[in-house]
């Protein structure tokens, strides 16, 4: 039988990074531990319903049709929520995050409303000002967790929850799809990288999607990261700064894997900005 969410495959790797470090553990401990506590656990008012997410859980090895019955996550939900890998990006018109303006750094026609003179005020005056890494944007987003919920039998429904409203800046990568990596060996790829922007700005919302990008008829992957506005306003333009030469770097060691062809820049160069 089918899991209730697509299993992840090749999992091992950075499965053993986490248990090698302490402080990784202790986050997901936490993180779980959390959700299953008398104030946030879910209890399902259909006993008939729990009984088959049991057996669902039990005779198809599914942790996360248990997680998902008991906390409304998946086991991966639960290692995004502890900081411990990315968050899925769906491309930029997914909606986590939900991109609020355009790649000219204009609020998007139908998103006006939902943003305010001031906050859009402070996001011009980072995007001004930030010298943008070639292949990368700025935008205006807002950042979601997401929680999971049984509606009928054993099919799931997906809620947007603890909204966050940052600048998210989106660069492009290697595709990794293209050299033959799951998502999970993907994670492994980036994991130093994933954690050196989180030594950076602990609080920032890291994400990474795997061929989410195209230019001139060739697929690229795209890390974003997310600097909640009220977190991060007062050194937004430092935090950018540093996050650039981390996430380069990552680029240049995958482009030595994947070939100095793998990405597109303008006329050969490193010089194209707010340009992906």
């Amino acid at each position: 039988m089918p899991t209730v969410l697509p299993k992840e495959n090749e999992v091992e790797q950075f499965f053993s990074r986490i248990m090698a470090s302490e402080g990784a553990c202790e986050r997901l401990s936490n993180v779980l531990y959390d959700h299953l506590s008398d104030d946030d656990m879910q209890t399902d008012p259909d006993p008939k319903h729990l009984v088959q997410v049991l057996l669902t859980a039990y005779t198809n090895g599914d942790i996360s049709a248990l997680l998902l019955e008991l906390c409304g996550r998946s086991l991966f939900d639960l290692l995004r929520e502890a900081y411990l890998i990315p968050k899925r990006f769906h491309g930029k018109a997914g909606k986590n995050p939900e991109l609020l303006t355009t790649p000219e750094g204009d609020v998007i026609e139908e998103k006006k409303k939902l943003v305010t003179k001031h906050e859009f005020e402070k996001f011009r005056d980072v995007y001004k000002n930030h010298s943008c890494a070639p292949r990368s944007k700025l935008y205006l987003a807002d950042g979601y967790d997401l929680m999971r919920v049984y509606t009928d039998g054993m099919n799931i429904k997906e809620k947007r929850v603890d909204k966050r409203r940052g600048v998210i800046i989106l660069y492009a990568l290697p595709d990794t799809v293209k050299l033959g990596l799951s998502e999970a060996q993907t994670y492994n790829v980036i994991w130093n990288t994933f954690h050196k922007i989180q030594q950076t700005a602990p609080t920032a919302m890291v994400y990474y999607g795997q061929e989410t990008g195209e230019k001139a008829g060739k697929s690229f992957d795209e890390i974003g990261v997310l600097l909640p506005v009220h977190q991060f306003e007062k050194k937004m333009l430092m935090h950018l700064s540093e996050i650039d030469g981390i996430v380069l770097a990552c680029r240049e060691e995958m482009m030595k894997k994947a070939g100095s062809d793998s990405l597109i820049f303008k006329n050969g160069s490193d010089t194209e900005c707010h340009k992906l």
